[in-house]
C-alpha cells in the first residue's frame, strides 16, 4: 500500500526547480551608476525649476508644470532602476 503523502528525499524538489525561487544572479548588472547620477541630477534640477516656476507665475507656471512632470518621471525611473539592480 503506497502512501501518497509520504515525504521522501527523492520526492523533494531541488531548490533551483522551485517555480517561485528567483533565478540565480552573480550580482547586479554592471554599469548603471552614471544613469543613476544623471537621474538624480535631472530630478533635482526639475524640482527646483518646478518650485521657482510655480512661485513666479505667468508663463513660468507652464514651465514649472512641465518640470514637475519631468521630476515625477525621473523619480519613477529611479525606482525602476533600483528594483532592477537590487540583489536577490
Amino acid at each position: 500500500m503506497n502512501d501518497p503523502y509520504r515525504v521522501t528525499p527523492a520526492a523533494q524538489p531541488r531548490p533551483s526547480a522551485s517555480p517561485i525561487a528567483p533565478s540565480h544572479r552573480s550580482g547586479p548588472p554592471s554599469g548603471g551608476t552614471a544613469l543613476r547620477v544623471i537621474l538624480w541630477i535631472g530630478f533635482t534640477v526639475c524640482a527646483v525649476v518646478n518650485i521657482i516656476g510655480n512661485s513666479v507665475g505667468g508663463v513660468a507656471k507652464d514651465v514649472g508644470m512641465v518640470a514637475g512632470i519631468l521630476s515625477v518621471c525621473s523619480i519613477a525611473a529611479l525606482i525602476a532602476h533600483h528594483y532592477t539592480r537590487r540583489r536577490p
